[in-house]
């Protein structure tokens, strides 16, 4: 069973990764709004991760490693994602004196994929965090690494629960592609700014036993 679980997570990985390349922008941030207006370029790149490790795979289902007695099961929790924020001046020799950005909350908006139209409706999330960015100085990029969340478990439990409602399709181990399309939002300097990120991953069931 974990063999076979282990080879579907390989190929859909791999599938996973012919799509982000043929994204063009893949996990990478489609730009900001806002950042000019307060003499800064801003960009994000998201990176799912589960259990500390980089992985795109979102798994749905707890799997029990070992029978035991008593029995081990699978870890299983959120989903979560990397964002490398960065900012960099707009003019690198500007003697004007710039004021932190605060982040104040981020929004998630699900896409279904190309491939996965039939999938279920992921519902959106929204979370208020303050996240504060200093900006660099000439040249340099300040990036800062922060934690978020991807798909969380009352998501994770609706998937499930939705696609064995027979109401929607999926492939081999309840497997659909999406794309999290992210939304920081705060202000700098009194100017309301907003930065866009996305993150390719897919849901089903994966094995995450060790």
């Amino acid at each position: 069973m974990k063999k076979r679980y282990l080879i579907l997570l390989a190929l859909s990985s791999l599938l996973v990764s012919v799509l982000l390349w043929g994204c063009g922008s893949g996990p990478g941030s489609p730009g900001s709004y806002g950042c000019e207006d307060v003499g800064l370029i801003c960009d994000v790149t998201l990176t799912p991760t589960y259990q500390d490790e980089p992985t795109y795979s979102v798994d749905v289902v707890q799997q029990i490693c070992d029978p035991g007695p008593p029995p081990e099961y699978e870890y299983f929790a959120d989903h979560s994602a990397t964002a490398a924020i960065s900012l960099r001046l707009l003019n690198p020799d500007t003697t004007r004196l710039l004021e932190p950005v605060y982040i104040e909350k981020y929004t998630i908006e699900f896409r279904r994929a190309t491939d996965s139209i039939g999938s279920p409706p992921i519902q959106s999330d929204t979370r208020y965090r303050t996240i504060t960015l200093t900006p660099p100085t000439g040249t340099t990029i300040n990036t800062f690494d922060t934690t978020v969340v991807l798909v969380d478990l009352p998501r994770k439990s609706q998937y499930l629960s939705d696609v064995l409602s027979g109401r929607y399709t999926y492939g081999l181990a309840y497997i659909n592609n999406y794309t999290a399309s992210y939304i920081f939002e705060g202000q700098s300097m009194g100017k309301a700014i907003k930065i866009f990120g996305q993150a390719n991953f897919q849901i089903g069931s994966f094995d995450y036993c060790d």
